[in-house]
């Protein structure tokens, strides 16, 4: 709608005497792109969990390797090698969940920004040259509309995929443990 043009023109004077945007682009705000950020990181652990319940969470608090080594050297088997692997995996969980949680300002900023920086580049075109000569800028405009949405919408299916992806060694165990069956 922000490729209307006078679409951001119409203005109220907020208590201080300026000049607010009465309507602006939905993405231009920082709370539109935070959303869908928010709604695809829910939804990909919506999906994790709906396949996997709770095993969802060993690729984020995986200690099996190090309670592994624990029995071991309980039972006389030492292996400095494992116990350097356990803390390793409990790092990389703790990696893996950081990263979760950094996706959701990735996805805002780079929806935010890109269409933003759009806008802006449109009102300064409109400025500088006469309308006619924006329009190739109009239409630049909605190509990197459709990307971002393209960009968006696939960042959320390859986290919606990983997410129910099985993980680690979890996965070769219980699959021979199926077809052994």
């Amino acid at each position: 709608l922000s490729l209307i043009p006078g679409y951001g023109s119409i203005t109220v004077l907020n208590p201080e005497g300026e000049h607010i945007a009465l309507l602006r682009g939905a993405n231009t705000d920082l709370n539109v792109p935070l959303a869908l950020a928010c709604f695809s990181f829910i939804s990909v652990a919506y999906f994790g969990f709906r396949k996997f319940k709770l095993s969802y969470l060993k690729q984020f608090f995986n200690i099996s390797p190090l309670a592994k080594t624990i029995t071991d050297i309980s039972h006389g088997h030492f292996n400095f090698v494992d116990i350097i692997s356990g803390f390793v995996a409990i790092f990389v969980g703790l990696l893996e969940f950081l990263s979760q949680l950094i996706r959701i300002v990735s996805l805002t900023f780079r929806l935010f920004g890109n269409m933003t920086a759009g806008e802006i580049l449109l009102l300064l075109v409109s400025f500088l040259l006469p309308w006619v000569a924006a329009i190739p800028f109009y239409g630049l405009e909605l190509l990197v509309g459709f990307v971002q949405a393209l960009i968006f919408g696939g960042l959320t299916l390859v986290f919606l995929t990983m997410a129910e992806a099985e993980h680690g060694e979890h996965t070769a165990h219980s699959d021979l443990a199926e077809h052994s069956h």
